[in-house]
């Protein structure tokens, strides 16, 4: 009976039911889909397993057989499960109730988490987080308020509370160590970084003229900016750049200011070409640190001559100097009102004296004020005097330079060379001119030229 059943009978499967009969239980009638059971006692064979056979197991994505891709598993010895013991209910004791200041000493005694090595909690203070809380931002100490103008950022979330500005100091600090500036001298970011609490000068040619410093300067007589970038840069303390006698126009002199400003050292001054204002405008927009004004004879002339170089209430100078402030290094938003709050009275005023008429009168314009020096044009006045043919030149130099030595205004003088210039500073004068751009170009070419023929002798 067990081969019949394993067999199916007489020609076919068991599990088909097509043999063996109703007399063997567990086998039915052909085409019947009930599942046959085994007679009783028997026990299932183990499936006969191939080399080249793995079982199928089920997916646990679909739930479908499928052949494991790595061969047969590895049979294990069955694990018995291990026996829990019975749990003994626990007992929850009640929490007392803790005042905020207990617990504000119970987290500070309590460590933080640890995210590495180099890690320190920062232990916080006041009453726990409730869950999905965010932890508000508290404001800055008052040791840590940002000086006036500076801001500082506070990023959302529990870090709130210390601000960035903080770690930007210490950056700070650490790379100007060397030349710190206390919290006090600081000056505002609105505010140019000239411009300190006291009103100080911004012209150091006016600075040195007021304590008697001579100062020696350059004439530029070619309409060039390419040239007075050359020239100040030997060293002059101021360049005078000459529109009465050479073709400079207006957009010249002010790319001629522009390049002599752009030294750091050499102090742009512009003889005008006329007392009319549209010419002084030009002049102190382009960013010029004084003036000279030519062939001034009264004192009226004189007046009129500071109110065109002051703003108001002192004087009539219209608002329009958008370029001046980059000529005195001011930078930001607040250079023009710099400009015009501090630096404009810094502009050097500086008639030129250089007729009988205006020596004579020096005294009265000289009681006018408003200059912050004499100018004398020794060519022009010799020719005055000469037409005059009733007193000598040395007469009258003689009265100019004591008028102004009377007065304490200081004196300046054109002087054709350096050495003229040494002779003229014997006498007393400080605002000395030591050369000019077109004598040092011909000079110099005229010298280097015989130097060169010189060693051509040998071939004549």
């Amino acid at each position: 009976m067990f081969l019949e059943y394993m067999h199916g009978g007489a020609g076919g499967s068991n599990y088909e039911g097509t043999g063996g009969g109703p007399d063997h239980p567990g086998h039915y009638p052909h085409g019947t889909s009930a599942i046959p059971m085994p007679p009783p006692g028997h026990q299932p064979r183990q499936p006969i397993m191939q080399p080249n056979m793995a079982p199928r197991l089920r997916s646990p994505v679909s739930g479908y057989p499928h052949r494991h891709p790595m061969g047969p598993p590895m049979q294990h010895p069955p694990q018995s499960q291990p026996q829990l013991a019975p749990t003994q209910p626990q007992l929850v004791q009640p929490q007392p109730q803790l005042t905020p200041t207990q617990q504000q000493h119970q987290q500070q005694q309590q460590p933080g988490p640890s995210h590495g090595p180099h890690h320190s909690s920062r232990q916080t203070s006041g009453p726990p987080l409730q869950p999905h809380q965010q932890q508000p931002v508290l404001p800055p100490p008052q040791s840590q308020q940002a000086p006036p103008g500076h801001t500082r950022y506070y990023p959302p979330g529990p870090s709130s509370q210390v601000p960035l500005q903080h770690s930007v100091a210490q950056r700070q600090s650490a790379s100007h160590s060397s030349h710190h500036i206390p919290h006090s001298q600081q000056t505002s970011p609105s505010v140019s970084p000239h411009i300190s609490g006291s009103k100080r000068s911004l012209n150091r040619l006016k600075s040195k003229l007021q304590r008697r410093i001579p100062v020696f300067g350059v004439w530029l007589t070619i309409p060039s900016p390419v040239t007075a970038r050359v020239m100040a840069a030997q060293g002059f303390d101021w360049a005078c750049i000459d529109m009465e006698h050479t073709p400079t126009n207006p957009a010249l002199m002010a790319e001629m200011v522009a390049a002599v400003a752009g030294s750091g050292t050499c102090a742009p001054i512009v003889r005008v070409p006329s007392h009319a204002p549209e010419w002084f405008k030009w002049a102190l927009d382009a960013g010029a640190h004084g003036i000279i004004v030519p062939t001034v004879n009264t004192a009226e002339e004189m007046r009129d001559i500071e109110r065109m170089c002051r703003y108001p209430p002192t004087g009539k100078r219209s608002m329009g100097a958008f370029f001046a402030p980059n000529a005195f290094g001011l930078r930001g938003p607040r250079a023009v009102n710099d400009y015009v709050e501090h630096v404009s009275n810094d502009i050097l005023v500086i008639p030129q004296i250089e007729s009988v008429e205006g020596a004579a009168n020096l005294p009265s314009i000289l009681k006018a004020g408003g200059m912050d020096a004499i100018f004398v044009g020794p060519y022009d006045l010799n020719a005055s005097v000469r037409a005059s043919h009733d007193m000598q030149i040395q007469d009258v130099m003689v009265h100019i330079e004591q008028s102004a030595k009377d007065s304490d205004v200081p004196l300046g003088i054109y002087a054709s060379s350096g050495a003229a210039a040494g002779s003229r500073l014997r006498e007393g004068y400080t605002l000395l001119v030591a050369a000019s751009d077109i004598e040092c170009l011909s000079s110099s070419a005229a010298d280097n030229l015989d130097r060169a023929r010189s060693e051509t002798r040998h071939y004549r």
